[in-house]
């Protein structure tokens, strides 16, 4: 089953999520039809590149392909092998960010337009980082999926970072499988199983080095069209979800305001108010909220001055910025700034092992 709706049917995935796996098999010589056959999967689907497909179907088709290839770690060695153009406008959006960390922030909120079932948080302290991926309640199951998502953190931050440096560790929450002793030579990684999250572990500085193909423009014009696909597409992720990328995308180009932003949806102002209500939150409460992540980044990562990041966040002057940074931190954006530089020169223990 394939559709632009994923009304009612559970997590939808974009095609990209198995452009790869597809290129892959074809390459080992495997015909794509009875495989596809296997998982439910017709291949005409795969010719339009919206088509989305229900997140059963695509673990169906990781645990067909298990099979036939006899690779029991086919997600994972997959997962290596994805480039930024199969991924879409994820990947192209993620190739031409400033680094690592800012296509992190940039794409976290858009992942539903990759694959609903797939969440994910960066923690940071001191000189080390944890990208979480979580796969979604299907694939603890199934844990191709799980594979997968790590595995694609893994190499993508690879591809953004540089030669120069690799993630730490990479993190699985489930016991070892069968097939455990193929995911540190996939990965070339130190693996843990039995984790508390899945996820990858990263040194601060891959995070924060020089993407060689940033494109300021182009990231720009890419992350209008990702929010405006994602404020149109038919999805179960949670409408404030969706706003939130929105407005994560869009505030650093326009004015937004709820009557703006309801458009987007094809909703009225009333309409996105009461559907943000039935999920506990609020317009203004998700602005903030977008507004102090913003702004922190803006201080601290690219170092600019109050009052640029005050026109950044569309406040009037650097006063008003100012009182609204007092009031969602208690400290004021160059305390703020102090104390940060402060916890870089003197970072706090962190437990990698």
């Amino acid at each position: 089953m394939v559709s632009g709706s994923s009304a009612n049917v559970g997590s939808y995935g974009s095609v990209n999520v198995i452009l790869t796996l597809l290129e892959f098999l074809e390459n080992e010589g495997h015909e794509l039809q009875p495989i596809l056959d296997r998982a439910g999967l017709p291949k005409v689907a795969l010719e339009e590149a919206g088509t989305r497909f229900p997140q059963n179907k695509i673990e169906a088709l990781w645990e067909a392909a298990s099979e036939v290839t006899g690779d029991p770690a086919v997600a994972l060695r997959v997962s290596t092998m994805v480039k930024p153009r199969t991924l879409g406008i994820i990947g192209y959006l993620a190739s031409a960010s400033e680094s690592a960390r800012n296509a992190f922030e940039l794409v976290k909120g858009l992942t539903p337009l990759l694959w609903e079932g797939f969440e994910c948080d960066l923690y940071s302290e001191g000189e080390v980082a944890f990208m979480r991926c979580s796969a979604g309640r299907g694939s603890r199951a199934n844990l191709r999926m799980a594979e997968w998502s790590v595995g694609l953190a893994v190499t993508m931050s690879r591809v953004l970072g540089g030669s120069r440096s690799d993630p730490l560790e990479a993190r699985f929450s489930y016991p070892p499988p069968a097939h455990a002793e193929e995911y540190e030579r996939i990965l070339e990684l130190p693996v843990r199983f039995d984790a508390e999250e899945d996820g990858v572990l990263f040194p601060i500085s891959m995070l924060e080095r020089s993407n060689w193909s940033a494109d300021s423009t182009l990231r720009q014009l890419l992350q209008r069209y990702a929010a405006e696909q994602l404020a149109n597409l038919s999805t179960g992720a949670r409408v404030s979800q969706r706003v939130r990328a929105y407005i994560l995308s869009m505030l650093p180009m326009e004015d937004l305001t709820a009557g703006t932003v309801a458009a987007q949806f094809s909703m009225s102002d009333r309409t996105l108010r009461r559907r943000l209500r039935e999920e506990g939150a609020s317009f203004q409460e998700i602005l903030d909220d977008v507004r102090v992540e913003l702004a922190r980044h803006y201080l601290c990562e690219e170092k600019h001055a109050i009052d640029e990041v005050a026109q950044f966040l569309r406040f009037s002057d650097s006063s008003a910025f100012t009182r609204a940074f007092r009031r969602w931190t208690g400290q004021t954006p160059a305390d703020f700034v102090r104390a940060s530089s402060s916890s870089r020169t003197h970072p706090s223990r962190n437990e990698t092992s």
